[in-house]
């Protein structure tokens, strides 16, 4: 398994690293051994040659993965990738979303294009591929329709963490730490790029706010964001809304619980995983209407157009006005957040891994 990749593509690697652990599966990471994902578990140490971001990680991808020991039964790239050739040992590529190739805002530049272009033609290559939910399997067989044949579908994770209710202790701490003190409490957990929408949420928000009159906006990852913070302040809503830098997972997980709702306004996603955490502490969301996320909540939450403000202001305080409402999604989202067990996908995973080894 290969350990050189983004923040995200490393959280859903050491969810399945930690499933495969409890299922009898020996993973060995290639990449640098500082950044082994569980101290328990072997590091080949096969990190790439020192050369200048972004020629490093193309290095890597493409000549660095060939040093990967005969003995390995499967190799796991767990990002979109592949060298440009056929392995020795048969690859198993994980596609987690298709967004540069399908929204042209992410290959504005030449480096870019030129980078995705090469990586299309690298992609056959790979023995097969796992998608991690149904809407990426059909963006696949959309733009490649021959590696949707090679191609399993197996939905993301949710880390163990999220399933355990944080002490009383710690959830004060935190709050106190960001100073949260009023109700209710709107949280927003991902990125901050145009997909994501949050600046529709930001509006929607100003509704609320002046509605609820005592309730705030908690916006994670958001502190230093120069579109959010302008966002915020044309909304005349800085006073009410707290803006975080990225969290560690303890710290995160007592911010879901704290939470009175959730809003998710992403245009496009891959899978959805901050509602599936969501889902998994029991807060009442509220997320954009797109397929990926609908596959993961289904009816544990309400569902709305992802650019309709309007839509967002009635949803959301429908929710906010409703305890039966929102103990009713709680209850449903725990129960469907029981599927992305971490320890249920892994079993899947081992299955799955069998059948490339075997060809």
């Amino acid at each position: 398994m290969l350990a050189e990749c983004r923040t995200g593509t490393e959280e859903y690697m050491e969810g399945l690293v930690w499933g495969l652990s409890r299922n009898g599966v020996t993973v060995a990471g290639a990449g640098r051994p500082q950044r082994a994902l569980l101290a328990d578990q072997p590091c080949l140490g096969l990190p790439p040659r020192a050369r200048p971001r972004p020629l490093s990680k193309l290095y890597w991808e493409c000549w660095g993965v060939h040093r990967v020991p005969g003995e390995a039964r499967v190799l796991h790239i767990p990002y979109l990738s592949h060298p440009p050739f056929r392995l020795r040992v048969p690859t198993l590529v994980t596609v987690h979303d298709l967004i540069p190739f399908r929204l042209p805002d992410y290959q504005r530049r030449w480096q870019e294009r030129a980078y995705f272009g090469l990586l299309a033609r690298r992609l056959p290559f790979a023995t097969a591929f796992v998608a991690i939910s149904r809407a990426t399997y059909e963006d696949l067989q959309e733009l490649w329709p021959r590696l949707a044949e090679r191609t399993t579908i197996i939905p993301n994770g949710v880390h163990p963490a999220y399933f355990t209710p944080v002490d009383t202790a710690r959830l004060e701490e935190v709050q106190r730490r960001w100073g949260l003190e009023r109700h209710p409490r709107l949280l927003y957990v991902g990125g901050y790029d145009p997909r994501k929408n949050v600046i529709t949420l930001i509006r929607a928000a100003a509704v609320l706010l002046e509605r609820w009159q005592d309730g705030e906006l908690v916006l994670v990852g958001a502190e230093g964001d120069r579109s959010v913070l302008e966002a915020v302040g044309r909304a005349g809503i800085g006073d009410r809304t707290i803006l975080t830098p990225p969290l560690p997972r303890e710290d995160l997980v007592a911010l879901y619980q704290a939470a009175d709702l959730f809003a998710f306004p992403s245009t496009y996603e891959g899978f959805g995983l901050p509602p599936a955490q969501a889902l998994a502490v029991g807060v009442p969301a509220v997320v954009g209407r797109t397929p990926a996320v609908l596959e993961v909540v289904g009816e544990a939450a309400l569902a709305v157009d992802p650019l309709a403000v309007e839509a967002w202001v009635e949803a959301l305080d429908r929710l906010a006005a409703s305890p039966a409402l929102a103990s009713e999604l709680a209850a449903k989202g725990r129960e469907r957040a029981a599927a992305f067990d971490w320890r249920i996908l892994a079993r899947r995973y081992r299955t799955l891994y069998e059948k490339v080894a075997q060809g």
